[in-house]
């Protein structure tokens, strides 16, 4: 009787067990989907979980010629009892250099000093320790920044004011500056597991990054943004594509503010302005003297799309379709996909691949424009559905071994929001693969990475392209397919009419509506800067002269920039990494830069926080792009998808329990002998055996 009693008292404890695991899972998904707006690290104080620290951001913009001053004034508030260090990531325009940074304490500024990282960590946690107000700036990822702020008071604002350059672009006869006000969170393989906490330390499968996104409270993350355009042309279009903005006229142009004062940093912010003269510029040389070199811009911009003969080609299209695509980003994808069938021509091929966790290859080498290889590439498209991770290598592997076809030029358009924590490998295989093919990259959603898309299409010698509304797709993809059609001058040369040291070193094709950008550091005031090439075959040549009065000191802090990210892709090709960080070092100390190997620090001379206070640190989350879920950013992005992988793991622990519960032993309540290597009763084990099988599952 006693031992009838003993397992009727184990079998209650298992059942207990299998309820308490069932409701573990179920609350995962509840957290998950109730708290979308709040997933990221949180702060744990004296008080508890919270979240005591917010930012808000303010932009000052000024634009002068082919180039953009952004002063970006980020104020950390402490809402909470104690002592506070604040940490937040945020992302830039692609080949800024980032070069000033004060903080304002009450009504004391800190002016900030350029260091060698290692250094400037030391400063950092000394001033840290002691109590003193102290800022650390420093590059996560080639276009990602993080700071950190220690020492900030109850009750207490300290402002922090960064200050950088950014390119201004020119395309399709526009001017176009894009600002990125957050980024999409970095799928890598391996990382750890969102589930780990519950069953598995680590997980084989790719899974997305730690997420630093989605936690912003009521009164934070918002911006305001103010534009100061310098331009003595008339306008013919003056746009914000993303943002309600209100223009009003200046002395030195136009003012651009938001109307809308409750703007949140959730999408990037894209101006763009049209001059209204009837042909566009075919070149634009800037310069600047400081007494030791003359720095110098040249901008190159190629003949209009009309004038250029298509000529046949293969066209490989390549769509992501993991989990951080799902939504408004699949929609524009697909969209995309059937403007670009639209623009095949009736002498080219084409092919399609798209790619998650694993690639699927829709023709086993491309086929022409016949009708019933276009009805299936449609049905393969309306069948793409966003759910696994972002693993690009095999759909590139893909596309750029395809059997090669006889006189068509092979171009492959890769669709994807480029979230991606492997950014070097995937260039480095871009270069190693492409030989004779051209990567055209379309960034799709409001915050793609559009360093690793800019990046991809320069060493795949195409260009980039961004969509991001719904409504932009048939304009965009229209104009790619009008340049893309045939490079517009091949074989560039330059001539400075001197020495020159020139980035990019190796000047890639010219492509219509796309311009060319050069940055040199020249011995001595150039007279003319010829441009030789060709152009449809027949060799072209074009002279450019100085523009009087219009380059500054940014010039040469451009030029520097660009030097170092020439320094930092060669480590992609096998260059020493040493030299590659001395070099950068040395040229980002002389320059004022923040690189991966140098960093900004200020400290304040007098300490704030008392001896014997806590300090707490607080990761500040960002927001995730508009039209994202922290659902879909946040969890293990697999094959299955989360929320599948969820549910089949409820159903597969419930199914073990009722079956060890039902099995002849438990209904006999006899106890068996324990297996090689098992302790304790039967029953224990059985509990053991619920959770192995599920972890196994998930493994």
């Amino acid at each position: 009787m006693r031992q009838k009693r003993l397992l009727r008292w184990q079998d209650r404890a298992l059942l207990t067990l299998s309820a308490l695991l069932l409701l573990l899972l179920i609350f995962r998904i509840e957290t998950a989907t109730a708290q979308e707006d709040q997933w990221g690290l949180e702060f744990q104080g004296d008080g508890g979980s919270q979240r005591s620290l917010a930012i808000n951001t303010e932009m000052q913009v000024t634009i002068t010629g082919l180039v953009a001053r952004i002063d970006v004034t980020q104020a950390f508030r402490n809402g909470g009892r104690g002592w506070s260090e604040a940490i937040y990531r945020f992302p830039l325009p692609d080949g800024s250099a980032v070069d000033r940074m004060t903080v304002q304490v009450g009504t004391r500024i800190l002016v900030s000093e350029i260091q060698e990282k290692r250094d400037a960590r030391r400063q950092y946690q000394q001033a840290k320790s002691s109590g003193k107000v102290t800022i650390l700036l420093e590059q996560q990822r080639a276009n990602q920044f993080e700071t950190r702020l220690a020492n900030i008071g109850p009750n207490e604002e300290i402002t922090v004011s960064i200050s950088f350059l950014a390119r201004v672009d020119y395309r399709d006869g526009s001017f176009s500056l894009r600002i990125p006000m957050t980024f999409t969170p970095r799928w890598d393989r391996g990382a750890p597991a969102i589930l780990s906490g519950f069953f598995n330390e680590t997980s084989p499968v790719p899974t997305v990054m730690t997420v630093f996104g989605t936690g912003a409270g009521p009164n934070d993350h918002y911006l305001d943004l103010n534009i100061d355009l310098r331009t003595g042309l008339k306008l013919a279009s003056l746009e914000s594509r993303y943002h309600d903005v209100d223009i009003q006229p200046s002395l030195n142009g136009y003012t651009i503010y938001l109307a809308d004062p409750d703007t949140r940093t959730d999408r990037v912010f894209e101006l763009t302005w049209t001059p209204d003269f009837g042909t566009s510029p075919e070149s634009t040389l800037m310069t600047f003297d400081d007494g030791d070199a003359v720095y110098a811009m040249l901008m190159l911009a190629p003949p209009l799309a009309e004038a250029i003969r298509p000529q046949p080609r293969e066209v490989v299209f390549i769509v992501d379709t993991s989990g951080s695509m799902a939504g408004v980003s699949l929609t524009q994808a697909k969209a995309a996909l059937m403007q670009g069938l639209d623009y095949l021509g009736e002498d080219d091929r084409f092919n399609l691949i798209h790619f998650n966790s694993d690639s699927h290859l829709l023709f086993p080498q491309s086929m022409p424009l016949y009708t019933p290889y276009l009805l299936e590439a449609e049905a393969f498209i309306d069948d793409l559905v966003a759910n696994g991770g972002t693993n690009m290598a095999p759909a590139l592997d893909m596309a750029l071994n395809l059997p090669l076809q006889a006189g068509l030029l092979r171009q492959v358009v890769f669709i994807t929001d480029g979230s991606v924590g492997n950014e070097g490998e995937l260039l480095l295989q871009i270069g190693e693969e492409l030989r004779d093919s051209r990567l055209f990259t379309v960034s799709i959603g409001s915050a793609p990475n559009s360093w690793f898309m800019r990046k991809a299409a320069e060493i795949g010698r195409g260009n980039h392209t961004h969509i991001g509304r719904l409504n932009e797709v048939e304009e965009s993809m229209s104009r790619l397919w009008s340049r893309i059609q045939n490079p517009a001058i091949k074989n560039i040369c330059v001539d400075w009419g001197m020495e020159a040291e020139f980035y990019p070193e190796i000047v890639p094709d010219l492509y219509a509506g796309e311009p060319l950008w050069l940055y040199a550091r020249l011995p001595f005031q150039p007279v003319e800067v010829t441009i030789c090439g060709e152009l449809e075959g027949r060799p072209w040549e074009l002279s450019s002269t100085v523009l009087p009065g219009v380059g500054n000191e940014n010039l040469a802090t451009l030029w520097a920039r660009s030097k170092i990210e020439a320094l930092e892709d060669s480590r992609i090709f096998g260059e020493d990494p040493g030299f590659i960080r001395d070099a950068v070092t040395d040229l980002a100390l002389e320059f004022g830069l923040l690189t991966p190997y140098t960093s900004m620090v200020a400290v304040d001379a007098t300490p704030s926080r008392p001896q014997g206070e806590t300090l707490n640190s607080e990761e500040i989350p960002n927001l995730l792009p508009a039209g994202s879920s922290a659902t879909t950013a946040s969890f293990s992005q697999t094959a299955t998808g989360w929320v599948a992988q969820l549910m089949l793991s409820f159903i597969t622990l419930l199914i073990a329990t009722c079956m060890l519960l039902l099995s002849p032993l438990s209904r006999k309540g006899g106890a068996r002998p324990p297996m090689t290597g098992e302790k304790g009763s039967g029953s224990i084990n059985q509990a053991e055996r619920i959770i192995v099988a599920h972890r196994a599952f998930l493994d």
